[in-house]
């Protein structure tokens, strides 16, 4: 991939302006959200927020979460390709920070625009379940290395600035959202990634991973993305039978 092709990040002033006031009147109309524990976010300096990812509505919560925080931080979205490709939802979320990454095979362009986003102290969203997962409020899918890698790799440019992680549980009273439905967003306490930098490389994306994912559920649930498809939509079997299935097949897409 050439540098002209690598995914850039834009968020539009004009759209974000627009939107600002639509974005408050519908979350609360249609929703009930509560957000907890805003302290948690830095006002300054580079910052991941790692969220739990259940639904495609997860980026309006988390402007909800900027709304409460201290001090107002735009954000941008690092999102598996399909959320971003087509749609009138993709034509959106393109102008209000997201680009893409290929969540089976990243790019080096779009790790490379991590690090750039990061180290010029601007704040980077991370689902680190890689895909929309529809669990229930306190289970995680099992969370890709990804955020933990990208997270060292920055803290070693950075020297002795410092750069925070902030796991984020987005639980929700329906596994598909609908009118009047809950949102209650627990915003965890930070995690430093200069913390683990004593480690070798190989132990510190572990160790980072694990503490992550603890911060961000209480089980682990690893069924397969058809099975929970088919429990979120109240089915007692899922429509296909997952022996046939590769694992490559199970996780791919939104």
């Amino acid at each position: 991939m050439s540098a002209a092709d690598a995914p850039r990040s834009y968020v539009a002033p004009w759209l974000l302006l627009v939107l600002w006031p639509i974005h408050w009147l519908f979350l609360r109309c249609y929703f009930r959200v509560r957000v907890h524990h805003v302290e948690h976010l830095p006002s300054t300096g580079p910052l991941i927020l790692a969220p739990t990812h259940r639904t495609r509505s997860d980026t309006l919560m988390l402007y909800q979460v900027m709304r409460k925080a201290s001090k107002f931080r735009s954000l941008r979205f690092l999102t598996s390709h399909n959320e971003v490709a087509h749609g009138l939802q993709g034509w959106f979320v393109r102008r209000l920070g997201a680009f893409p990454i290929n969540t089976n095979r990243p790019t080096p362009g779009a790790l490379k625009h991590c690090r750039e986003i990061l180290e010029s102290g601007q704040s980077l969203v991370i689902f680190p379940e890689g895909n929309i997962f529809r669990l229930a409020p306190g289970e995680i899918h099992p969370l890709k290395p990804g955020a933990a890698w990208i997270s060292l790799q920055v803290q070693e440019k950075l020297g002795d600035n410092r750069l925070t992680v902030v796991p984020i549980r987005l639980n929700y009273s329906d596994r598909l959202l609908k009118f009047g439905s809950r949102a209650d967003i627990e915003i965890r306490p930070p995690i430093e990634v200069s913390d683990y930098r004593g480690l070798p490389r190989k132990e510190a994306i572990a160790a980072l991973t694990a503490d992550l994912q603890q911060a961000l559920g209480d089980r682990v649930n690893d069924a397969p993305r058809p099975v929970l498809d088919a429990i979120a939509r109240g089915e007692s079997f899922p429509p296909v039978d997952l022996a046939e299935l590769p694992t490559e097949r199970i996780e791919e897409g939104a």
